[in-house]
């Protein structure tokens, strides 16, 4: 058994596996059949888990939603040098966008399903509001707030924006610059 499977439930082990194909494939390209095949579970024994897709993705996104406000967006409000802060905030981005495929599951999510599935609006939104006032956190040691806020607003518009490119060309080097430009408002 290895150390993932002993660290998590059957249901955790389920959850992290979907968010890794809802990254590479998306909502509506990956099937239960898809899920259930990549989990090692029977179709049938997916529904003792989840009621549906529906409620797998969103369990996919409140996990995301957690990881980042423990391991990435926690960073900003620590007692420690702002450029300190803001280099781990910019390695820890680079570890999940750089090492994982796929594009952002939040953006991916949002940009598939916000028509037919608002359910996710709220998760996603949260997502994006905890990466923003992170970062209005650490400009506004240098900025007043709502000057803090505008340029945080867009270094999150510019990261998902080199997300995107970078995913497209196959090319590091738009979300690298990305977060480049986002450490710049800074220095």
């Amino acid at each position: 058994m290895t150390e993932k499977a002993q660290k998590y439930s059957k249901k955790e082990q389920i959850v992290w596996k979907s968010i890794g194909i809802f990254r590479k494939q998306g909502y509506f390209k990956t099937s239960i059949a898809d899920l259930s095949e990549a989990c090692g579970i029977h179709k049938a024994h997916f529904y003792y888990y989840f009621k549906d897709k529906e409620h797998l993705l969103e369990e996919c996104l409140t996990t995301v939603k957690k990881i980042f406000d423990k391991k990435i967006f926690i960073l900003a409000y620590q007692e420690k040098p702002l450029k300190e802060r803001l280099h781990e905030i910019e390695a820890a981005i680079k570890n999940i966008f750089l090492k994982y495929e796929g594009g952002c599951i939040m953006a991916n999510s949002v940009l598939e399903t916000a028509h037919y599935n608002p359910q996710f609006i709220p998760i996603i939104q949260s997502f994006f509001d905890a990466w923003m006032q992170a970062l209005t956190h650490l400009y506004t040691e240098k900025y007043q707030p709502a000057t803090a806020l505008a340029k945080a607003e867009q270094a999150v518009q510019d990261i998902e924006g080199g997300i995107i490119l970078m995913r497209l060309y196959k090319d590091d080097r738009f979300f690298l610059k990305a977060l480049k430009r986002a450490k710049q408002v800074i220095y």
